[in-house]
């Protein structure tokens, strides 16, 4: 949950334990909500947008706007990725410090991107990656398609090669072939989501599964239950983007939602679109 609240006395509330009583109560009194673990308020100091995060790992709240770790993703070889707003911040913030974060938003507010740059910059091991391989419609389906495991998956994971090549696009040693043929399986492992019931992700490793939106109940619950002690799972969906193909009470990011928060896990809403204007077009027909 997020709070918006220009008029928040931040200066009481700098991240000290004994502020978390201090902070529930102005929330209690002012809106009649309980702030609970991983919720967010956000505020400003007439210059910049400022954010505290109920952390529960740590029993306190925390300012993360102005955190080392927040500012920038720093990433050998590929220099610097910078969060663009303060919903990005806040998803950098969860993925640093939960075991899990689920991030959702509309396509365009940065879920991959990220997502994958949080993820190069924890682990030196391989990232495992797996999504539905549903498409739009069975009406623009090509068939069968050709290869091993990884060619067929490849197609699904367009928007992590598109990732990969925002993030090295200022090393000049590395093109667009290079990062579809080689980087991209030197940094990743593709797992068919029917397999899932089959691994553990285990301490140090980095599971992020994309387009959750479109995940049963059932194949949520399983995914959850394949994290060791240690490691991070990373959710990225769109409840918007289902395309029918999935019924509202069949969706496991929607009752996901419904049980939400817990102390493993952050959910972050990214708030802000940053591609061509034709993106508002595209949001429309959607309503």
């Amino acid at each position: 949950m997020i709070i918006h609240d220009l008029n928040f006395e931040y200066g009481h509330f700098r991240g000290e334990k004994s502020d978390i009583d201090g902070l529930k109560k102005y929330i209690k009194d002012k809106y009649n909500v309980e702030l609970k673990e991983w919720d967010f308020v956000l505020t400003n100091d007439e210059t910049r947008e400022l954010a505290y995060c109920i952390n529960p790992k740590k029993n306190c709240i925390e300012r993360i706007d102005n955190l080392f770790l927040t500012s920038k993703i720093r990433l050998k070889e590929a220099g610097i990725v910078e969060p663009l707003d303060i919903y990005q911040k806040m998803a950098v913030y969860g993925m640093s410090e939960a075991d899990a974060t689920l991030i959702t938003g509309s396509f365009g507010s940065g879920k991959t991107l990220i997502a994958t740059a949080m993820a190069l910059s924890q682990t030196n091991k391989k990232i495992f990656i797996t999504r539905p391989p549903i498409g739009i419609s069975s009406a623009y389906d090509i068939g069968f398609m050709p290869g091993d495991k990884d060619e067929k998956m490849l197609h699904w994971a367009g928007g992590f090669v598109s990732a990969l090549n925002f993030i090295y696009k200022k090393n000049p040693k590395i093109n667009y072939d290079y990062i579809k043929n080689a980087l991209f399986f030197e940094k990743f492992e593709l797992i068919p989501l029917n397999m899932i019931q089959g691994i553990s992700i285990l301490e140090g490793e980095i599971l992020i599964v994309d387009e959750v939106q479109l995940v049963t109940k059932e194949y949520m619950s399983m995914i959850l239950s394949r994290m060791s002690e240690g490691s991070k799972l990373f959710l990225l969906g769109d409840l918007k983007q289902t395309y029918k193909t999935i019924s509202k009470k069949d969706s496991g990011l929607n009752k996901l939602l419904e049980i939400l928060p817990h102390e493993a896990l952050c959910h972050v809403d990214l708030q802000n679109i940053y591609r061509n204007k034709l993106t508002e077009l595209a949001m429309k027909l959607n309503d």
